[in-house]
C-alpha cells in the first residue's frame, strides 16, 4: 500500500499482550486491504470489542508460522550458547559479533540469533559490520531492534550487503535497559546467515498490532487537545503570568490550547508550552501512585533516530507581536527528561491567522523512550497568548502532509491462517483490541486480587479446600505451604471453615480447635523449610484471625517466622488479657518489641481482626484493622532482617518445640519484604470490611483499579468520575471485561479502547452539549456520499423503567402516555450506587430522553478515495465524536443536524492502483442526549431539541 494512505500498519513481534516494552516492525508494504471495525449499535449498548482484519501478501512466506529458512547455515558453527555479563555497561554497548565471508550478488542475507537474559528486560538491535578487501568498514548502521527478556526467543534481521563488501561482522547490541542492568546477563545462541526472502520467527497469536498515522503525538495532543475537552495534556511552567486552556478557535477539528505566555523575560522559552510532559503520580489510589515518571500524551520514540516536529500557532487578538521557537524533549524509559533538541527558526506569529512552524531531521539521543513537543516564546513573551494546533512528530528528516496524531486501531493478533495455492499465499490476519485480553482476564474476589496487586512474596488464603493438606499460594504457585500436625495430636484443624472476611464469604478459612499442651497443628508456609523468603532490612506481615483467647497466665502464638537457625524472625503472640504482643528479630541477634497494653487496645474474641506488622529501620509498627496501634520501643544495633525459612500459623512448632497452639480461625495471610504503606492497608481494611461501612468510590476510581487489577499494561483514559458506587464486589473468576462494563454503567456512562488501544471511559456529561469536532457537508469541502436515511420509528422508545439497586431501591417509573401510543417497551436497570435517588434520577433519565419516537440518521458513509480533505477527519475521529451533518436537502427534516459517532467501520482494499478507503459512522442524534447549562461556555449552546439543566 506504498501509494495509498497516510498509515502504517505495524506488528510488534517480540513482547506478549501484558509486556510494556515491545518493537514495532512495519509490515504496510505487504497489506493488500483492511478492516477496521470499533463501537456499538446504538447509545444504550456497551461498546464491542473493537476488530481489524488485515489481508497480507505472504509470497515469500515472511508471515508463515513456524517457517524456518533452508539450505546452508554460514555460521552453523557457532551453536552454543554464550553469556554476557552487563552489569554496569553503557547504553548502546556491544555485546558480540561473529564474522562470516560474502559474495555480494544482490540478495538479502537473513540473520538471526536465539536471545534470552536472566529475568530482566534489556532493548537490542542488530548492526552489521560490512568491510571491503582491504578491511575498510562500508557500511555499520544500526539495524532491526527487539527487546529480550528471560524467555527465550528467536530474532531476526535483514540486510542486503554493499556492492564491495566481502565480509561482515554480525553484531548484537544492548541498547538500554528498561529495568537497569544490575545483575543483569544476556545469552545468545544459535546463529543463522542465510542467502533469501526474510521472515519472521515470532509469528504468534496476540502480538500487538496497531495501524498509525505517520504523526506519532496521540490525538488528544496533535488536535490541540479537542478530545478530551481540556487542556491536560499540555504543561506550562513558566512561571509569572502563564496559563493554557483548550479554546474552540481551531485551525482544524474542534479547538486548539490556548496558551498564555505571561512575562517572564527575552530568552528563548522563558514562556513556553509542553505537548505531552511527564509526571510522577502522588496523590490518590495507592495502585495508581508511581515513582517513575509516567508520559502524558508523549510519542513513544528510539534512540538514534532522526523525527521532525511541526505545528500551527497563532497569535491571540490583540496581543503584542510575538515570536515562537519550538524544540523536540526527549525522555528515556523512566520519563526522566534526558535533553532538548536544537531550537526551530524564529516564526514571526500573526493575529487572526495560523501560521506554521517546523523542526526537521533531529536525532534522538541513546536511550530516547518518549518525546514531545515543546513551543515557546523567541526575544520576549511580551504577556502574549497563542493558540495551537495540528501539533505533529514523526519519524523522518522531513515533514509530511498534516495528520491527526495515534492510531486508528490498536489490538492483538488472533492468529495467522495462511492459505495458499500454486499462484499465491495470502494472509487473512484477524485481530482484536485490548477487550480482548480484559475479557481473559479473570480476577479473584476485590479483596484478593488487592492483595495479589500489591505484589507479596507469599499470599495464603487459607481458603483451600477441606481435608487439604497443601495450602495454595496465589503470589507463587510453585512454592505452597503444608498443614503440619504435632507428632503427640493434631487438635481439630479444617480447611473449608467459614470465611472471617466478611467482604469475602465465598472463600473459606482455616480453623483449629481442640488443643491441648503440645497437641495441635499449624499451618507451615515455607513447607519444612523448603521454601526460603530472603529479606533486607524491610518486611510486612499482615492475616486474619478470630483467636480463642488462652487461659488464664497462659500465651498463645497466632503467626511466627524464623530463619534456618531457629533464631525468630517475627512473632504474634496474644495474652489472657487480650493483648497482643509482636517481636521482630534481626540478623545481628538484636530485637525488638510492641505490645498493645499501653494502647489498652485487645485483640477481639468475638470478631476477626485484621493484623499488620511492618518492619522498618529497625522499628516495628502494629495497625489492626486499619488504625496504626503501636510501635516498637527498642532500638536494634542493625536493621538487616532475618531470612524467612520456616514458619507456623496459629502454633510454635519448631524442632522439638510444640506450644501455644492457637484455637480459632485464621485466613489470608500475606508476607512483603517491603513496607506496605498506610494508604495499601486501608485500601485492604476497606475492601474486606471497613468496619461494616460502604467503601464507596467512584466509576473513573472503579476503572482504574480494576485496570490495574487485571495488569493492564496500556493507558487508562477517563472522564471525572460523578456517581459514588458501593464497595467493589465480584466473584472470583469474575473478568475484567465484565467489570469495566458494569463499573462504567453504574455511572451511566461507558467505556471502550480508543484507536490508541488506550481504555477510554466517558462520563454522562460527556456528551451536554458537547462542540462539535467535525462539520461534513459539500460547502465545508468535506462530503458524504448520497443516500442518508432519516427516520422515525418506535425501536428506541423507552416508556418503562425498572430500576434497582443492590439492597435498596427496587421499583418502577413509567410514561403511560407513551405505553398507550406505543405499548409497553421496558428496560431494566440494576446499578451498584450508594442512593436510591442516584438509581431514580438515572430511571428518569432514560424516561424523559426516549418515552417518544426520535428522529435518527443511522449512518454516514464517507469516501475519502474520492475526496483526500476527508483523510484528517477519518483518521482522526473517536467514538462518542459530535459531527454535524451540514447542506441537507429540502427533504431531510432539517438544513442541518449534529450526531454523536457511535461507530466507525473503515475498509480499504487495493484494486491495483491506489486503494478504495471508505469509513462508514454509525450515529446516534445528539438531541437525544444535549442539556442546556445555563450560563456556561462550553454546555450553554442551544442547537436543537435540548433539556434544562440546574
Amino acid at each position: 500500500m506504498a501509494d495509498g494512505p497516510p498509515i502504517t500498519v505495524e506488528v510488534a513481534f517480540d513482547g506478549g499482550p501484558n509486556s510494556d516494552t515491545y518493537t514495532w516492525t512495519d509490515i504496510s508494504a505487504w497489506v493488500t486491504g483492511l478492516s477496521v471495525k470499533r463501537g456499538r449499535n446504538s447509545e444504550l449498548d456497551r461498546v464491542e470489542a473493537g476488530t481489524l482484519s488485515l489481508a497480507l501478501d505472504n509470497s515469500d512466506g515472511r508471515f508463515t508460522p513456524g517457517k524456518r529458512i533452508t539450505g546452508d547455515n554460514a555460521l552453523a558453527g557457532n551453536p552454543n550458547p554464550v553469556t554476557f555479563a552487563l552489569d554496569g555497561r553503557a547504553d548502546n554497548t556491544s555485546v558480540h559479533g561473529l564474522g562470516v565471508n560474502v559474495s555480494p550478488d544482490g540478495t538479502a542475507r537473513v540473520v538471526s540469533r536465539t536471545v534470552a537474559t536472566n529475568g530482566p528486560r534489556v532493548a537490542c538491535y542488530f548492526a552489521i559490520a560490512w568491510q571491503d578487501a582491504s578491511g575498510t568498514t562500508v557500511r555499520f548502521v544500526a539495524g532491526t531492534r527487539f527487546v529480550a527478556d528471560g524467555y527465550a526467543a528467536v530474532y531476526t534481521h535483514s540486510e542486503t550487503p554493499p556492492a564491495n563488501a566481502v565480509k561482515g561482522t554480525v553484531w548484537v547490541y544492548a541498547e538500554s535497559y528498561p529495568d537497569g542492568n544490575n545483575g543483569v546477563s544476556l545469552t545468545l545462541s544459535n546463529p543463522t546467515w542465510h542467502r533469501g526472502a526474510p521472515y519472521y520467527p515470532n509469528v504468534l497469536p496476540r502480538r500487538r498490532v496497531r495501524v498509525r498515522t505517520a504523526n506519532l503525538l496521540p490525538k488528544d495532543v496533535a488536535t490541540g487537545g479537542d478530545i478530551s475537552r481540556s487542556s491536560a495534556m499540555f504543561n506550562t511552567s513558566h512561571v509569572t503570568g502563564g496559563w493554557n486552556n483548550w479554546m474552540t478557535t481551531p485551525k482544524s477539528g474542534a479547538g486548539a490550547v490556548c496558551v498564555g505566555f505571561g512575562s517572564n523575560g527575552t530568552a528563548d522559552f522563558s514562556s513556553s508550552v509542553k505537548c505531552g510532559f511527564t509526571q510522577t503520580v502522588t496523590t490518590g489510589p495507592w495502585w495508581r501512585r508511581t515513582s517513575n515518571a509516567v508520559p502524558v500524551g508523549l510519542a513513544k520514540v528510539i534512540g538514534g533516530a532522526v523525527y521532525t516536529a511541526s505545528a500551527q500557532v497563532q497569535l491571540g487578538a490583540s496581543a503584542p507581536a510575538t515570536s515562537v521557537v519550538a524544540r523536540i524533549r526527549w525522555y528515556n524509559s523512566a520519563g526522566s527528561l534526558i535533553s532538548t533538541s536544537s531550537a526551530s527558526s524564529a516564526v514571526a506569529l500573526v493575529s487572526g491567522t495560523y501560521v506554521p512552524i517546523a523542526l526537521t531531521g533531529q536525532l534522538s539521543p541513546t536511550g530516547a523512550a518518549w518525546a514531545g513537543v515543546e513551543i515557546g516564546s523567541a526575544g520576549g513573551d511580551n504577556g502574549a497568548y497563542i493558540f495551537v494546533d495540528e501539533i505533529q512528530l514523526e519519524q523522518g528528516a522531513a515533514a509530511t502532509a498534516w495528520t491527526p496524531g495515534g492510531s486508528i486501531f490498536s489490538g492483538y493478533v488472533e492468529k495467522w491462517p495462511v492459505k495458499v495455492d500454486s499462484m499465491t499465499a495470502t494472509v487473512e490476519l484477524p485481530a482484536v483490541d485490548g477487550f480482548l485480553v480484559l475479557g481473559d482476564t479473570e480476577l479473584h474476589t476485590p479483596y484478593q486480587q488487592a492483595i495479589l496487586t500489591s505484589e507479596p512474596v507469599g499470599y495464603w488464603t487459607l481458603g483451600d479446600a477441606a481435608g487439604s493438606t497443601r495450602v495454595e499460594n496465589l503470589a507463587n504457585d510453585v512454592q505452597p505451604g503444608a498443614l503440619v500436625g504435632s507428632k503427640y495430636g493434631k487438635g481439630t484443624p479444617l480447611f473449608g471453615a467459614d470465611s472471617i472476611v466478611k467482604r469475602d464469604s465465598d472463600t473459606t478459612c482455616y480453623s483449629l480447635a481442640n488443643v491441648a499442651s503440645n497437641k495441635g497443628s499449624v499451618v507451615d508456609l515455607n513447607d519444612a523449610g523448603r521454601r526460603t523468603y530472603p529479606l533486607g532490612d524491610t518486611l510486612t506481615v499482615a492475616f486474619w484471625a478470630l483467636p480463642t483467647q488462652p487461659a488464664a497466665g497462659n500465651m498463645v502464638t497466632l503467626f511466627q517466622a524464623w530463619d534456618d537457625a531457629g533464631l525468630r524472625l517475627i512473632s504474634f503472640r496474644l495474652d489472657s488479657f487480650g493483648y497482643l504482643q509482636v517481636e521482630t528479630g534481626f540478623a545481628d541477634g538484636s530485637s525488638n518489641y510492641l505490645d498493645t497494653v499501653i494502647s489498652g487496645v485487645t485483640l477481639s474474641t468475638s470478631s476477626p481482626s485484621f493484623i499488620v506488622a511492618t518492619v522498618a529501620a529497625g522499628q516495628t509498627n502494629l495497625i489492626l484493622n486499619g488504625v496504626p496501634r503501636a510501635s516498637s520501643r527498642d532500638v536494634p544495633t542493625s536493621n538487616d532482617l532475618r531470612d524467612m525459612k520456616w514458619s507456623s500459623v496459629a502454633g510454635q512448632q519448631a524442632g522439638s518445640i510444640y506450644t501455644e497452639y492457637a484455637n480459632g480461625r485464621y485466613g489470608h495471610v500475606a508476607v512483603w519484604d517491603r513496607v506496605v504503606s498506610q494508604s495499601e492497608i486501608s485500601d485492604f481494611w476497606g475492601l474486606a470490611d471497613n468496619g461494616g461501612a460502604e467503601y464507596a468510590e467512584n466509576e473513573a476510581t472503579r476503572l482504574s483499579r480494576i485496570s490495574r487489577f487485571a495488569d493492564f499494561t496500556g493507558e487508562f483514559v477517563a472522564d471525572a468520575g460523578l456517581s459514588a458506587l458501593l464497595t467493589p464486589t465480584w466473584d472470583d473468576g469474575a473478568t475484567a471485561l465484565d467489570e469495566v462494563q458494569l463499573a462504567a454503567g453504574d455511572g451511566s456512562g461507558y467505556v471502550f479502547m480508543d484507536g490508541d488501544g488506550r481504555l477510554t471511559f466517558h462520563n454522562r456529561q460527556r456528551r451536554q452539549s458537547a462542540p462539535v469536532r467535525y462539520v461534513l457537508s459539500d460547502s465545508a469541502g468535506t462530503p458524504y456520499e448520497p443516500g442518508l436515511e432519516f427516520e422515525m420509528d418506535e425501536d428506541q422508545v423507552v416508556n418503562e423503567v425498572a430500576y434497582k439497586r443492590p439492597n435498596g431501591v427496587d421499583s418502577t417509573v413509567r410514561d403511560n402516555t407513551s405505553i398507550r401510543a406505543y405499548g409497553r417497551k421496558t428496560k431494566s436497570i440494576e446499578l451498584r450506587v450508594t442512593t436510591d435517588t442516584a438509581v431514580l434520577d438515572a430511571a428518569y433519565s432514560l424516561l424523559t430522553v426516549y418515552a417518544n419516537p426520535i428522529v435518527r440518521c443511522d449512518q454516514v458513509t464517507l469516501n475519502v478515495t474520492a475526496t483526500p480533505a476527508l483523510y484528517p477527519i477519518v483518521l482522526g475521529i473517536e467514538i462518542g465524536d459530535r459531527i454535524t451533518l451540514g447542506d441537507l436537502p429540502a427533504s431531510a427534516p432539517a438544513s442541518s443536524f449534529d450526531f454523536y459517532v457511535e461507530a466507525i467501520d473503515t475498509e480499504v482494499h487495493g484494486n491495483g492502483t491506489a486503494p478504495e478507503w471508505t469509513t462508514t459512522l454509525s450515529l446516534s442524534p445528539a438531541g437525544a442526549t444535549d442539556v442546556w447549562v445555563l450560563e456556561d461556555p462550553t454546555l450553554g449552546r442551544l442547537d436543537g431539541p435540548v433539556g434544562l439543566a440546574y
